[in-house]
């Protein structure tokens, strides 16, 4: 079993539910548990162009205990997106991102380096995206990542992203107080 760290992100529809059952899925899959959750944080959208007319994000990271390898996991993770209602975005010009019922993003997967054009591990923006780091270091601050000489809770401390990003609650979720110490 590996413990692997993953972002949610959701800002269309009931954003906390889709968060919820992106969760439920993952957790309820076998050989596969959702082990910590963080609070939720509203994200200001982060590269999708114009702001006014798109809806913030309510982001989380959750720390999962898996058997699956990460092409395993990532089949997972896209399955469960796709139950959800996300569709690919088709690449155009203009803005790289669109808005979303569920996005799911590994972050870390243990200690594993991983490079191919399906997957890149650790997630190669993490460290420079204050909604992922916010709820990274509020569940796991302690965490190494793989290429990284600092802590996330260090690399949060250094980052200067200036959207906004706020801690909204402590999540009541059935995973939120497992793991703690």
């Amino acid at each position: 079993m590996e413990t692997v760290y993953l972002s949610l992100g959701s800002n269309t529809g009931n954003r906390e539910a889709n968060l919820l059952k992106a969760l439920d899925r993952i957790d309820r899959y076998p050989g596969t548990e959702v082990v910590r959750v963080s609070s939720l944080y509203e994200t200001e959208p982060v590269g999708m162009g114009d702001r006014k007319r798109t809806r913030n994000f309510l982001n989380l990271c959750c720390a999962v205990r898996t058997g699956l390898g990460p092409f395993g996991l990532l089949g997972l993770i896209q399955e469960t997106e796709r139950a959800l209602g996300r569709t690919v975005a088709r690449r155009h010009p203009g803005p790289p991102y669109a808005s979303r019922t569920i996005d799911i993003d590994i972050i870390v997967y243990g200690r594993r380096i991983v490079y191919t054009r399906e997957l890149v591990l650790p997630h190669p923006l993490f460290h420079q995206r204050m909604f992922v780091l916010g709820p990274l270091s509020e569940i796991a601050p302690g965490l190494v990542p793989p290429l990284f000489r600092l802590t996330t809770h260090a690399l949060k401390d250094m980052l200067r992203d200036k959207h906004f990003v706020r801690r909204l609650k402590k999540t009541d979720y059935p995973w939120a107080g497992k793991g703690d110490d």
